[in-house]
């Protein structure tokens, strides 16, 4: 019974923690990239009151006869410490070997939507350090069509920060997001109260010079992610992010989704299957082999697909 109930309350502590109802996935778009992939960019957001640690989430192509026709791995949110109202960027490959088809040839049939899954997104008492701002910033395609934005990061609080990069969404002039990039770490590594690092941060993979007009660059949001410091306790207020400008009715490859509340796998329940069966084995263990030396633990690493760090062409 012991056993039960300690299963029971770690299941509930799981249950809290674990929050996939609060993204939601605002837009999206794809395009077929310059290796053969099909690429699908948007933006989620955090619609709960708790900080999200990190968002990972996956997504099923469909076409207009309602056949699902590809799948994509897992993918990470471009962002760390999702801070309630907050949005960032995610970045979703479908290789042509994970369609049904092992191609890419079900794209002359048209793609109707995206259906994405929530997979990981646990709620956590830290954020990463607030002070730290875009003093100025701007925007543009380059003599090769490559849509570039440069500008200022600035340290506006009291402690030094580590580890900066920025992230940058795009979005076509209906308000879609076509395309995201992030920078490498910035330069100085460690910046100190009110000093000031440059960037440049360019968008994967869209040609402004050959692209169509849904894919055209209008405008951009940009998101600073910092390694240290890491504070705990309840994160500041996020001041609204303004919201792009208004969504027409989207071209063929840039929809919105169809329905706000993406579909959520709350992996609490496979959690604590596990827990159970944990301690279950260790209590079996700790019965039978009282007086048997422990055996050291091994760490595991975890499997992680590799995104595709391209630089834009």
């Amino acid at each position: 019974m012991f056993l039960t109930l300690a299963s029971l309350g770690l299941a509930s502590i799981l249950q809290v923690s674990s929050q996939p109802e609060n993204i939601k996935v605002l837009s999206y778009g794809w395009y077929v990239d310059s290796i053969g992939y099909l690429d699908v960019v948007g933006e989620v957001q955090n619609v709960g009151p708790n900080t999200i640690d990190s968002v990972v989430l996956s997504g099923v192509i469909y076409t207009p006869d309602g056949e699902a026709v590809s799948y994509s791995y897992p993918t990470a949110v471009y962002v760390k410490y999702l801070v309630p109202e907050q949005k960032a960027p995610f970045y979703m490959e479908f290789p042509p070997e994970v369609s049904v088809t092992g191609d890419l040839s079900w794209l002359s049939l048209g793609i109707d939507r995206v259906d994405f899954t929530i997979n990981m997104a646990e709620a956590t008492s830290s954020y990463q350090y607030p002070d730290l701002t875009v003093k100025s910033s701007s925007g543009g395609a380059d003599s090769e069509g490559v849509y570039w934005v440069s500008g200022t990061v600035q340290n506006t609080g009291t402690q030094t920060a580590t580890n900066i990069y920025v992230v940058g969404t795009f979005y076509n002039a209906t308000g879609t997001v076509i395309a995201m990039g992030y920078t490498a770490t910035l330069t100085p590594a460690s910046l100190s109260p009110s000093s000031t690092a440059s960037f440049k941060v360019g968008a994967f993979d869209l040609n402004q010079s050959i692209v169509p007009s849904n894919l055209k660059i209008d405008h951009y949001s940009l998101l600073i992610q910092v390694e240290k410091p890491v504070l705990t306790g309840t994160a500041p207020t996020l001041s609204p992010t303004p919201t792009p400008s208004s969504t027409t009715t989207p071209s063929d490859n840039t929809p919105t989704p169809s329905d706000g509340n993406p579909n959520v796998l709350a992996p609490e329940a496979i959690y604590a299957i596990i827990i159970v069966i944990v301690i279950l084995g260790l209590a079996i263990t700790l019965l039978a082999l009282r007086k048997t030396k422990p055996q050291e633990k091994s760490q595991t690493k975890k499997s992680r697909k590799s995104q595709k760090r391209k630089k834009p062409k």
